[in-house]
C-alpha cells in the first residue's frame, strides 16, 4: 500500500469526544483529516496553508480545514504554538437547526473561502484569545462536564470567526501574496520531491525569470528553492525512520538523496537532530 507524502495520522485518545490539544514549537508540513486552529501563545510564527504563507505574531490564529496541507515555522526562540485538531464532527449539526447549513456546509464544500488568518488587529481577537485560554484549561483539567464546556468555547470560537469572515472576506491572504499563484508549483515540489528540479524549470513554472523567482519564492515560503525541497524530502525521510524499518541508507535513497553523507548533513540542519537519534528516540518510547 503506498502511503500519502505528508499525511499524518493524528493522535486523538478519545474518538467519542474527537478533539486533541498540541502545546508545540515547529510544525512539520503536513495534512489530515481534521480541522486545526493553531495559536501563538508566545512568539512569531511563519504558517504555511496550501500555497499561502503569513506571519503569525503573539495572539494571532490561523485555521486549517481538513486536508489542507499546512505547517508553521518559529522566528524566535521562545515561540510557542497551541494546535487544536478535532474532527469536523465536534462541530457541525444533526441538520436540524441552521447552523449546519447556514455556516459549516459553505466553508466545509469550499463553496466560500473564509479568511485563514486571524490578525491582532481583528475587532475579536481578544474574547477569541480568552476562549482559547478557557478551552485549553477545561480540556487539559477534564473536570466533570468539561466535553460540554469545550464544546461550547469551540462554537463560539467559530461564531467569532464567521462574523469576522464575513465583514472581512478580501484580508484572507495578505496584498504582497496575491500577484504570484504559486499552488501548481508547490504542488509539483510535493508530489516530485525526489527528483531534481532547478530553479530554471521552476521558475518557467511560475512564468517569472529566474533572478525574479528566487527572490519572490524566498519572500513567500522563507526559504530558497533548495531548502524547501530540503524540507519536504526530510519530512518524508523522518515519516519512513518512525513509521518503517527500513535501512538508513535505503531510507535517504528513497528521500531523493544520493549520497549518503550529505543526506545526514542536511537532516541534522533541518531537524537538529541525526537520522539515527530520530528512530532511537521513536524505539525507546515503544
Amino acid at each position: 500500500m503506498t502511503v500519502s507524502p505528508f499525511k499524518e495520522n493524528t493522535w486523538i485518545p478519545d474518538r467519542t469526544f474527537p478533539i486533541n490539544v498540541f502545546i508545540v514549537k515547529d510544525v512539520h508540513l503536513h495534512w489530515h483529516d481534521h480541522m486545526e486552529w493553531v495559536y501563538v501563545k508566545e512568539g512569531r510564527a511563519r504558517v504555511q496553508v496550501d500555497a499561502s504563507f503569513m506571519p503569525l505574531h503573539k495572539g494571532e490564529l490561523a485555521f486549517i480545514n481538513t486536508k489542507q496541507l499546512h505547517g508553521v515555522v518559529t522566528l524566535e526562540p521562545d515561540t510557542e504554538l497551541i494546535c487544536i485538531v478535532f474532527n469536523e464532527a465536534l462541530v457541525r449539526g444533526s441538520g436540524l437547526d441552521i447552523t449546519e447549513h447556514h455556516y459549516f456546509v459553505p466553508y466545509l464544500q469550499q463553496q466560500v473561502k473564509w479568511p485563514s488568518l486571524m490578525q491582532a488587529t481583528a475587532p475579536c481577537i481578544d474574547e477569541m484569545n480568552r476562549s482559547f485560554a478557557r478551552l485549553v484549561e477545561e480540556f487539559q483539567g477534564k473536570q466533570p462536564g468539561y466535553e460540554l464546556l469545550v464544546k461550547a468555547e469551540l462554537l463560539r470560537i467559530f461564531g467569532l470567526y464567521f462574523r469576522y469572515a464575513q465583514q472581512h472576506t478580501d484580508l484572507s491572504l495578505p496584498r504582497a501574496q496575491k500577484s504570484y499563484d504559486f499552488s501548481h508549483l508547490l504542488q509539483t515540489l510535493r508530489e516530485r520531491y525526489r527528483e531534481s528540479i532547478s530553479v530554471n524549470d521552476a521558475a518557467r513554472m511560475v512564468n517569472l525569470s529566474p533572478t525574479h523567482f528566487c527572490k519572490i519564492f524566498k519572500q513567500v515560503t522563507g526559504k530558497t528553492l533548495i531548502e524547501y525541497i530540503h524540507m519536504l524530502r526530510v519530512q518524508e525521510a523522518e515519516r519512513m525512520l518512525l513509521d518503517t524499518d527500513y535501512p538508513v541508507a535505503e531510507i535517504a535513497e528513497r528521500a531523493g538523496f544520493s549520497n549518503m553523507t550529505y543526506f545526514g548533513r542536511v537532516f541534522k540542519k533541518v531537524r537538529n537532530l541525526t537520522p539515527s537519534a530520530i528512530r532511537k528516540g521513536h524505539l525507546s518510547q515503544l
